[in-house]
């Protein structure tokens, strides 16, 4: 191996931020002292190797943290990735060029190494929520468009285009970006109204995982599988958030059911696929044995306070998913009607 004991996360993310303030300092004083106005060559000659060094230690330091998850990793992968390449402009800048580029340049540096500062996270599991919040904010998003489908459907004012727009057929408004005008109908109105409660089942689901599963600690023994597992995890969840958009764009006038079908469908395999993931041994803790429930019962007949009752995660993802089948084959059904007739 590279190293005979590896670093800690917690030694190499104290190391990555020290590199970052190195550059920053760094580059403030070539910026200084390599000003297009008076330059002084030799005063330039300590930074630059301090810059130097602290770059090539920075791209060291993020490959590293490969041993403590890939999606942390991924972070500090990139945030390198970008300091190296705005730091190559600002050389490039300051040896070429006589104007006031080089403040840009060297501004570039900063913002990037501040971004840094504050987005790489500590661990894999802070790594893993950051993008697991990213995900939900976005399927969020596609059942608040849900919900703004059904409430502007359902105005009763008929349009609120003016004479110019209603000379446009929904063919010349695609045309020119804007989309098709076109309205729902009732019975497309009555579609999308059963799509809200797979939705939202699914977005139950996928917000759970933070407080079952991400918030579980694990013991140092455990950690490298778990963050594998967190790691395997989050296709999963995009896997949803691609799924969804392709409801809700199966959604928008005029529908046809035979791709709202297919779109459901493939939505309610991804919410499957993930939860095959989360109810693995790795993730989420075994089930509660029959003597776990009753010492929970026990204590609670008891009164004794210090006791938890057990709480069956892994029943509760089942039943979470069992209505999410439900609703989407309650949608399935409708549509396989609709095309019946």
């Amino acid at each position: 191996s590279l190293l005979s004991t590896p670093p800690s996360c917690a030694v190499l993310h104290k190391d990555y931020q020290s590199l970052l303030t190195l550059i920053y300092t760094s580059t403030t004083k070539i910026t200084l002292v390599l000003r297009p106005t008076a330059p002084a060559p030799r005063a330039a000659l300590g930074p630059i190797g301090d810059l130097g060094t602290a770059i090539t230690s920075l791209a060291t330091c993020a490959t590293l943290f490969d041993l403590h998850g890939a999606t942390l990793a991924s972070y500090a992968r990139h945030s390198a990735r970008n300091i190296c390449d705005a730091v190559t402009s600002l050389a490039v800048t300051l040896a070429d060029s006589t104007g006031q580029e080089y403040l840009v340049r060297t501004g570039t540096v900063h913002d990037l190494v501040e971004r840094a500062r504050r987005e790489v996270p500590t661990d894999n599991v802070t790594a893993v929520k950051q993008r697991w919040k990213a995900d939900r904010e976005m399927l969020e998003d596609s059942l608040g468009d849900i919900n703004t489908m059904i409430e502007e459907a359902e105005q009763d004012e008929v349009g609120d285009v003016n004479d110019d727009e209603e000379d446009f057929g929904d063919e010349e408004w695609d045309e020119i970006g804007f989309g098709s005008t076109k309205k729902m109908s009732d019975v497309e109105i009555q579609r999308t109204k059963k799509v809200q409660p797979l939705v939202r089942f699914a977005i139950l689901l996928h917000k759970r995982v933070v407080p079952d599963v991400l918030a579980q600690s694990r013991p140092t023994q455990e950690a490298a599988s778990f963050n594998n597992a967190l790691d395997a995890l989050l296709p999963r969840s995009h896997a949803v958030v691609l799924a969804m958009e392709e409801v809700v764009a199966a959604l928008y006038a005029p529908q046809r059911p035979a791709a709202l079908a297919s779109a459901v469908t493939a939505f309610k395999d991804a919410i499957s696929e993930l939860h095959r993931s989360l109810v693995s041994d790795t993730l989420l803790l075994p089930a509660p044995t029959e003597t776990d429930l009753a010492k929970s019962i026990g204590a609670m007949n008891l009164g004794e306070g210090g006791e938890k009752k057990v709480k069956d995660t892994r029943k509760w993802f089942d039943q979470c998913l069992a209505q999410i089948h439900k609703s989407a084959d309650a949608v399935n059904e409708a549509l396989a009607s609709d095309l019946d007739n």
